[in-house]
């Protein structure tokens, strides 16, 4: 180490000391300059940059900030325009940045308004001019006189000032959090986590000091209309996330010793390797070496993935990038060189070292490194290209973390991390604060005023299956018709980005409020002509957008201004079609209020001009949402157009205060003394509403000391702990005065009398007493609605419902004005009491009686999820006659007096969320199920039934012989005659038999819930619990990685991949043999193919439109004459082209996108032509259009087929598929899917599973459940391997007894990676070897077996030949490949037989 001087230090005096950064002067020489930011040694220095190094560095004139805190910088004021100009200097505050010498008759934080006495435009026009009025008061905007009460005092102004500055932050807040997802990244992978760790600092020191604008006692002076409230409100936000980002930094240094910690061994290696690269770079001979062995270690780094937890120590500053700038060489020094080359690898290390999707941004990166390295090797660079090398290396870096944000906006990597030790104990708190700050952003009342150019995008909806069935939108609208005269403009829009496919959105039209949606086919608008926008008071009013299935209603409340009555209006309407479902893809589903950017395209019904207003954002499917948890603002001037005051309590379902608890937030009360003394007699009151069977009411918490008022199964319980010597003392009681969950107010009150009695209250009457050790409370704090999850730890849940008012010996306390409180909202929605879901174990059932007729005219709609093939989803009878919806082994069947209309699908019990409507009328029986799958009967006539009221049930019934449904009902209706289409409230209906209204389990619990049901008739390994007595649910179980349902094309299938790929279309009209006008729309890359075929059994007549060379071609025969019609171009290009192939008696036509238009005629007009009941799409069955069709086209073509039409219907009778499934987007990958519609695959003769074998296959399941291969003999002998609930069992009976063994991966099956299974067998011997774990059994010996050649069913099987006891009849879902038995490859392109929705050779890409 040399003697270092003028503030250097390092092995080459090649480092600036702490506190320095390098500067570069003219004569090209470097010396290290004191830094622009807090420093340990306070120096004497002029002007650096934009600001002022003294003995208290500020900014300098003309300049604001505080060089002091970490990451804040000298800025330019900004005055706009309006300083003073005799003021060379000191145009504002050189630390808060506010003007201080406006001019022009400006005033203002930027002099960016007229000054009080003023008028007009300070920004823009500049044309600030006196009031023209005898009170000397007017609008600051028109000029307009004003009355003289009207006056805005200097208190209000500063509230005025506060919002303003409030919502300022409220942005930043947003990048904010966005920034503290990427340091939870940086934190998992221990590098940069101190600066990003002291930036977290910064960020507490700067919203803190925003949040000391909000005193209570300085705003609730000047309250009007809740303004005060709301700014009370959004402040405790941000003393919240002061808090989070505190916790965090806990936790991040926490969880970064830990990592730390737990790598010692790689870390080791790791350091090794760097100070080989150290010590090979000092010298100029092994330069050569040493860049070779940098290369070796970029590709290395390259490699590594988040869980490589890897960091380097630094020495200077602590920020890994801003390392090369503090880090710069003596231009003398001759071993710059490879130093340099060091700190080259070393961003390249730490860049490379981040998680795998910031590796899959930064390949240019690399790459660039590696062309530096390249260079390098050279002996003729210069000191000058490296110094652009380093530089441009940190800039790239740099440039990084603005894509950062992007790709971590749904905080995936955190949400999948696996779990490592207690390093994932802390990722998840980090990971459970940022959910908090989100949630309490989420919660923020307050409106956004729009200017008729601004546009808000709020965060989608987390989960999108959700809104499928169901879609409600509230939300508050202020317009001012008398300031703002009421044109058409857009509202909101959600849907896709380019204003294609599903769509909702509201808008005002022709001075109608109109709601708009679209399921696939035809817009619906549903304009409330009743009360026009013109008329509306401007007040804030309450719109709620509602669709249940096809159906769809707008609500517009408009609160009285002398009184407390409310006007309500209401318009309905129902869309074309059979679609119900909204789709929306995740990936481009777009959220717009006010108005959308340049880049966003609207549909033709929305695209108006954009609102002018003001608007609240209030629930989404009774979630609270806000705007202020936005993914960004356009045009959004929150100066000029400051939020719109709302009086909470205008409207009558939130006149009485009270909280909304969502299960995700608490209140915390601190010091509760502060109100009232602990005395001989302590009182704690709360009023709760909920139909919540759990959720923790009141708690307190001091060490081991505990008090917990709580619901447990739907009764209160207390439990309490003050040091007792027999511990805890539990009251809990089964009387009914104890049971509240009813969904109407309980007044709970609990009373601690004279330090050795708790007295139980309920509803003012005395419920239960308990006497204890005498011991006085001690405690401070409550927490009312859950706590925290470390004070939580295993004690309760949160509690899902509201609360009226809470008191501490008699003393109410406002719970939204307590710091400690997160999470919670005013108000309490009626819509949040009512049970729209309910749970059925296949001995409930719910009741209830209508006036309806569901044998004359009905419809009935549901969402139902199970695990069970068969059970009664809806029940009705007349004396003898029933009206059944039932699942049948898998398949949905509607039954009315016997008439049956059965789905063709038949695996409904896959454990995932399906929709179904059934409907009568006077022509037909028809049920639709998830928009796809629609079958239909003609109704005979009968008798009209008298219109009574009448019981129905669903999920079962008292006196049906039909199995009782076991799994989860939601969002259902039924048409009744004495109100419109709405869900079901199961909450009023008055028979409840043993159903839960809470919540669905997961499909895992479910999963689950049937191995426990059905054990009595399955082997007992398949239990996957660790005890007799344990609780299903307690198994860990996760959700399938994967979607089950890959993004596809609407109404749109894939053909090929094998040679007889179809689907059968029966019920074909006779009009056929005389006219016919098919269309289809066609995408393909395929040369030659079969696309379309009819025929008559004999193949004399024939129709068929197939690929030759590309080429399209269309042809029939008339006789022995032929019309065959072939186009000029190629369609195989791999775009959508329509297509319409058009036969009128001898006349052919074959017209392609609309453009092309080709004819042929045959001779003669009089020859019969007929074809029989039964059309090909994709391809025909082995052996036919061979006589007719030439050979390389008469199979099946690869490509996509949708909208096949017959003279202008929609043709969905189809009678069988094989090997045809949804027509999937995006990438693909080799492999065999098997689609959630079910199918399998029957293996030629080949190959045979007999007595002895090994078959190895790798599988990537998108369900947790599924046959992946069975074989069967006559003689009731089987093999039969299945994916259980993520574990993988095979099954075997040899004649004697069943036997079976099972591998239950440490990882699952569902995590979206591929798994290697292999089964091997030698007669009563079978191993299972999944991802080298590793089981076997070995069953009784049969002599009498013999190996007989049986067919072999991969993916599923016929439901007769699966055994009885077998745990899951629903074929697999997901991806397969790589099958081979003993040693041979298997392709499923020459199997004997591909049935159902299996796609050979693609799969959809992970």
């Amino acid at each position: 180490m040399q003697s270092c001087k003028d503030h250097t230090t390092g092995d080459f005096c090649e480092i600036c000391e702490d506190g320095y950064m390098p500067d570069v002067a003219n004569h090209g020489r470097h010396s290290c300059q004191p830094c622009a930011c807090p420093l340990s040694i306070i120096l004497n220095q002029t002007i650096i940059g934009n600001h002022l190094a003294s003995s208290s560095p500020r900014c300098a004139p003309g300049f604001y900030g505080n060089p002091m805190v970490i990451g804040d910088s000298c800025k330019s004021c900004d005055c706009n325009g309006n300083s003073d100009p005799n003021h060379i200097f000191n145009e504002c505050h050189n630390v808060t940045g506010f003007c201080q010498n406006c001019w022009g008759d400006t005033a203002g934080a930027n002099c960016e308004r007229c000054a009080p006495g003023f008028y007009g435009d300070a920004i823009s026009a500049k044309n600030c001019r006196e009031c023209d009025c005898a009170s000397s008061h007017c609008d600051v905007h028109t000029g307009e006189c004003l009355p003289e009460s009207t006056t805005v005092n200097l208190c209000n102004i500063s509230c005025d000032e506060c919002i303003w500055h409030l919502i300022g932050d409220l942005r930043l807040s947003n990048k904010t959090l966005d920034q503290v997802k990427v340091s939870v990244l940086n934190i998992s992978t221990g590098a940069a986590a101190n600066d990003r760790l002291k930036y977290y600092n910064y960020t507490a020191q700067h919203i803190d000091f925003v949040v000391c604008f909000f005193s209570p006692s300085n705003l609730k002076r000047s309250d009007a209309n809740g303004f005060v409230q709301k700014a009370l409100v959004t402040a405790n936000v941000y003393n919240n996330i002061v808090q989070y980002i505190e916790e965090a930094n806990i936790t991040g240094l926490t969880t970064m010793d830990l990592a730390s910690d737990g790598i010692n061994t790689q870390l080791g290696f790791l350091k090794t390797q760097s100070e080989n690269v150290f010590k090979e770079s000092v010298s100029l001979r092994n330069e050569q070496f040493g860049i070779k062995h940098f290369l070796v270690q970029q590709s290395y780094l390259g490699s590594l993935t988040y869980t490589s937890l890897y960091s380097f120590p630094f020495q200077g500053c602590s920020h890994l990038f801003s390392q090369i700038f503090c880090s710069e060489f003596h231009s003398d020094l001759p071993g710059r060189t490879t130093k340099r080359l060091e700190l080259t690898e070393e961003v390249a290390e730490g860049t490379l070292n981040r998680s795998v999707e910031v590796l899959q941004t930064i390949t240019p990166i690399h790459e660039k490194v590696e062309e530096w390295a390249t260079n390098m090797k050279h002996q003729d660079y210069s000191a000058a290209a490296f110094d652009r090398a380093v530089v441009s290396a940190g800039e790239a870096v740099e440039n990084l973390s603005e894509l950062v944000p992007e790709l971590l906006h749904k905080l995936r990597v955190v949400e999948e991390k696996n779990q490592v030790n207690n390093v994932t104990t802390n990722i998840m708190r980090i990971r459970e604060l940022i959910a908090q700050a989100r949630s309490v952003a989420k919660k923020v009342q307050v409106s956004m005023k729009f200017n008729g150019q601004s546009s808000v995008q709020v965060q989608p909806h987390t989960n999108l299956e959700d809104l499928k069935t169901v879609t409600t939108i509230s939300l508050f609208i202020r317009v001012d018709p008398d300031k703002d005269p009421i044109e058409d403009r857009f509202i909101f829009y959600l849907g896709d980005r380019n204003g294609r496919k599903d769509y909702m959105g509201l808008a005002i039209k022709n001075d109608n409020l109109v709601y708009v949606y679209n399921l696939g086919e035809e817009d619906v608008e549903i304009p409330l002509g009743s009360k026009p926008v013109s008329q509306w008071p401007p007040v804030f009013n309450l719109i709620k957008v509602e669709r249940l299935g096809r159906h769809g209603k707008v609500f517009l409340t408009v609160p009285s201004q002398t009184s407390t009555d409310e006007q309500k209006f209401i318009q309905k309407g129902e869309a074309f079609g059979t679609d119900s479902l909204f789709d929306l893809d995740p990936e481009d589903t777009v959220f717009f209020v006010g108005g959308v950017p340049a880049d966003v395209r609207l549909p033709p019904a929305l695209s108006l001009a954009p609102f002018v207003g003001c608007i609240e954002l209030a629930s989404l499917n009774n979630d609270v949402i806000s705007m202020y948890n936005f993914k960004q603002t356009h045009k959004m001037d929150v100066v000029s157009s400051t939020p719109c005051p709302r009086y909470k309590l205008a409207f009558s379902q939130s006149r009485i205060a009270s909280y909304l608890f969502d299960g995700t937030g608490y209140a915390l009360i601190n010091n509760m003394e502060r109100r009232g003394k602990f005395g001989i007699v302590t009182r704690f009151d709360i009023a709760v509403r909920t139909v919540a069977n759990n959720g923790i009411l009141l708690l307190m918490v001091n060490g081991d000391n505990f008090f917990m008022l709580e619901l447990k199964n739907g009764f209160l319980r207390l439990m309490y702990d003050f040091g007792f010597s027999g511990g805890p003392i539990v009251m809990e009681s089964n009387l009914p005065k104890l049971q509240i969950n009813d969904a109407r107010y309980h007044e709970v009150s609990v009373i601690y009398h004279y330090s050795k009695k708790f007295i139980l209250l309920v509803d003012k009457s005395h419920v239960k007493s308990m006497e204890n050790e005498k011991k006085t409370l001690p405690f401070s704090d409550i927490y009312i609605g859950g706590a925290p999850s470390q004070i939580l730890l295993s004690r309760g849940i949160t509690l899902k419902g509201c609360v009226k008012g809470f008191q501490f010996q008699k003393k109410d306390f406002n719970l939204l004005e307590e710091p400690g409180t997160i999470g919670i909202s005013s108000g309490c929605p009626e819509e949040y009491f009512m049970s729209r879901k309910a749970y059925f174990t296949g001995e409930s059932y719910l009741g209830s009686a209508a006036k309806t007729s569901p044998f004359d005219s009905f419809e009935g709609g549901l969402n139902f999820r199970t695990l069970q093939p068969t059970g009664l989803l809806f029940y009705h009878s007349e004396g003898s006659d029933e009206f059944t919806i039932t699942l049948e082994n898998g398949a949905v069947v509607l039954n009315s007096r016997g008439t049956r209309v059965k789905s063709q699908k038949k695996q409904y019990n896959d454990g995932i969320t399906h929709f179904l409507v059934a409907s009568v009328n006077n022509d037909k029986y028809e049920l639709v199920v998830d928009d796809k799958d629609m079958h239909e009967k003609k109704r005979p006539t009968a008798a009209p039934s008298a219109s009574t009221v009448r019981n129905f049930y669903f999920g079962g019934s008292p006196s049906s012989s039909i199995k009782n449904f076991t799994g989860c009902i939601s969002y259902a209706y039924i048409s009744r005659q004495d109100r419109d289409i709405e869900p079901e409230d199961f909450q009023k209906y008055t028979e409840n038999v043993q159903t839960s209204l809470q919540d669905c389990p997961s499909s895992d619990f479910l999963c689950l819930s049937k191995v426990g049901r059905d054990k009595s008739n399955l082997p007992k390994g398949l239990l996957g619990l660790n005890s007799d007595d344990q609780e299903p649910g307690e198994t860990e179980e996760t959700p399938c990685y994967l979607t089950p349902r890959p993004r596809a094309t609407r109404h749109a299938h894939h053909y090929g991949g094998t040679a007889n790929s179809r689907q059968e279309f029966t019920d074909i009209p006779g009009s056929l043999s005389k006219r016919s006008h098919f269309s289809l729309s066609l995408k393909t890359q395929s040369s030659f193919g079969l696309i379309f075929y009819a025929s008559d059994e004999a193949e004399d007549n024939f129709m068929a439109l197939f690929l030759a060379h590309g080429k399209l071609v269309y042809t029939f025969n008339l006789g022995q004459q032929r019309v065959k019609i072939k186009s000029l171009e190629k369609y195989n290009d791999g775009a959508w082209h329509n297509v319409i192939f058009i036969r009128d008696g001898n006349l052919g036509r074959l017209v392609i996108d609309g453009l092309t238009v080709l004819e042929d005629r045959a001779q003669g007009s009089n020859v019969s032509w007929h074809v029989s009941s039964q059309l090909y799409l994709g391809g025909v069955p082995p052996g036919r259009a061979q006589r007719n069709i030439q050979r390389n086209s008469a199979y099946s073509f690869t490509g996509c087929v949708k909208n096949l039409q017959l003279n202008g219907q929609w043709l969905s009778s189809v009678s069988q598929t094989f090997g045809v499934t949804p027509c999937f987007e995006g990438l693909s990958e080799p492999g065999t899917y098997f689609s959630e519609e079910g199918g399998y695959v029957v293996l030629d003769d080949t190959f045979n599973l007999g007595l002895k074998f090994e078959l190895v296959v790798e599988v990537r399941p998108r369900v947790a459940s599924g046959v992946l291969l069975h074989v069967y003999t006559a003689a009731e002998e089987y093999l039969t391997i299945v994916v259980l609930c993520s574990q993988v069992m095979v099954l075997v009976n040899n004649g004697v007894r069943e036997f079976f063994t099972q591998v239950t991966p440490r990882l699952g099956l569902c995590d979206g990676s591929w798994h290697r299974i292999t089964v091997i067998r030698d007669a009563n011997v079978v191993q299972l070897d999944v991802d080298s774990e590793v089981n076997h059994v070995v069953g009784p010996l049969n002599p009498s077996t013999k190996s007989a050649r049986t067919p072999v069913f991969i993916g599923g099987a016929p439901e007769s030949l699966l055994p009885e006891g077998i745990a899951t009849r629903r074929a697999y879902t997901g991806c397969m490949r790589k099958l081979t038995v003993n040693e041979s490859q298997v392709s499923f392109s020459k199997a004997a037989l591909v049935s159902g929705a299996v796609s050979v050779g693609s799969c959809p890409a992970a």
